[in-house]
């Protein structure tokens, strides 16, 4: 599927289902990596993983790697990594700090704000040799909110605060949790890369019909009971995993949508009142202390629970963490778990949640394990010609508008959201350069 045949991409969408071409199709997977992934705003990293000048952290930006660095002056760079003398990747360290980013090539040497500053040997450069238009190429357009930092590869397209829009509550909910009104991802990260399409880990954020039979194994008695075990080693407070069932409570769970691919699900409160450790009361003392207790209460209820932030990250509430999604090809895709650490709260609540990932979320883990079986498995069945379609429909149809938080609802054991990231994937996929 090249460009002159874009209007096919139409067709793979339809009320309720979607054509299997979206994950198994290798020429789908090349409009996505210019339209999608060429273009959107994508989020690239933390202002707390560059706290000096010099510090960079390097990523990758569908198939553009590029480097995010804060200058001397304090600002946040967006720079692609690639020398403009012979195009090698100038850092190749996935984090660091230099005072200037030296290509090992050519020896090409650029300030942290991507000028080209030296040139070895600089009298072989011809007489119009300028190289103040050589510097490293700039992201187009770069955005943040709240240290979350997004960049646009493409210098034209809606504005950053038309395609975050409401999902600025969801990063509120999540920065407001730290006492000190601040949080940092700067404690590691879980990393792994799973046989399936990026699609199907985006689709997962926020479906809770998988919950209670997709982690069934580890959501049972004995699974709980060894996650608390690990958490509260050492004193550590936890978020405990309760056991899911498909019980009228779970099913009466709300998913909401707010235009772009972006929603969340919600109904979980961080505080049941039941909850109590030293370092969970403690931390609790410690926000109200900061900003109020009537304040206090407000943030440990939250609205925006688990969010997607379309098309690669998703901030999830419970066990916390932000998580970024890379596809690599059509049928691979790199997965990172950042954990959230609450500047403020006490150092024992940020140790427990960062242990309770090790047993959720890391690449040998139980939570995150059983949904990468699954994609795997998807993947697979989604080779097969023989059926062409994949049903979405639960709950079309039953969606309702939400006046309070101007967004659209539905139950989260529903679709709602998953035919919303289409809406949003065909918005792009249409839209020709």
């Amino acid at each position: 599927m090249r460009n002159g045949q874009t209007d096919e991409i139409a067709k793979l969408v339809e009320p309720g289902r979607v054509h299997r071409r979206v994950y198994a199709d290798p020429d789908v997977f090349e409009l996505e990596m210019e339209r999608i992934f060429g273009r959107a705003w994508l989020f690239v990293g933390h202002t707390s993983q560059v706290p000096n000048p010099g510090d960079y952290i390097t990523t990758d930006l569908g198939r553009h790697p590029v480097i995010m660095c804060r200058h001397r002056d304090g600002s946040v760079q967006v720079l692609l990594n690639r020398c403009s003398h012979r195009g090698p990747k100038v850092l190749n360290e996935r984090k660091g700090h230099a005072a200037r980013f030296v290509c090992c090539y050519h020896g090409w040497s650029f300030d942290t704000d991507g000028r080209l500053v030296a040139v070895p040997v600089p009298e072989g450069c011809g007489e119009g040799f300028n190289k103040d238009a050589l510097g490293l190429r700039r992201a187009a357009r770069v955005g943040e909110y709240r240290g979350f930092v997004f960049a646009s590869l493409a210098a034209s397209g809606s504005s950053f605060e038309d395609h975050i829009g409401p999902m600025k509550g969801s990063i509120d909910d999540l920065v407001d949790r730290a006492p000190d009104g601040e949080l940092a991802l700067d404690v590691g990260m879980h990393r792994y890369i799973y046989n399936g399409n990026w699609k199907l880990q985006v689709e997962n954020v926020l479906d809770s019909y998988h919950v209670p039979f997709g982690h069934a194994s580890t959501v049972n008695k004995d699974g709980v009971q060894f996650a608390r075990r690990e958490g509260d080693q050492k004193g550590a407070a936890v978020i405990e995993t309760k056991k899911q069932q498909t019980s009228s409570s779970w099913k009466d769970r709300k998913s909401y949508i707010v235009g772009n691919g972006h929603g969340w699900t919600s109904n979980t409160t961080l505080d049941d009142g039941k909850r109590s450790s030293a370092a969970f009361d403690e931390y609790k003392r410690v926000l109200s202390e900061k900003v109020g207790a009537a304040r206090a209460a407000e943030v440990l209820t939250p609205r925006l629970h688990n969010s997607l932030i379309y098309p690669n990250m998703s901030i999830m509430g419970l066990n916390i963490h932000v998580r970024v999604i890379r596809p690599l090809a059509v049928d691979r895709t790199e997965v990172t778990i950042y954990p959230v650490r609450l500047l403020g709260a006490p150092e024992s609540m940020n140790f427990g949640n960062i242990r309770l990932l090790n047993v959720t979320h890391s690449a040998s883990s139980f939570v995150q394990t059983d949904d990468l079986e699954s994609f795997i498995r998807a993947q697979k069945g989604l080779r097969s010609s023989l059926t062409d379609w994949v049903d979405i429909s639960r709950g079309l149809g039953h969606e309702e508008p939400d006046r309070e938080l101007n967004a659209t609802r539905g139950l989260a054991t529903h679709e709602m959201v998953v035919r919303a990231q289409y809406k949003a994937w065909l918005g792009y996929m249409r839209e020709a350069a």
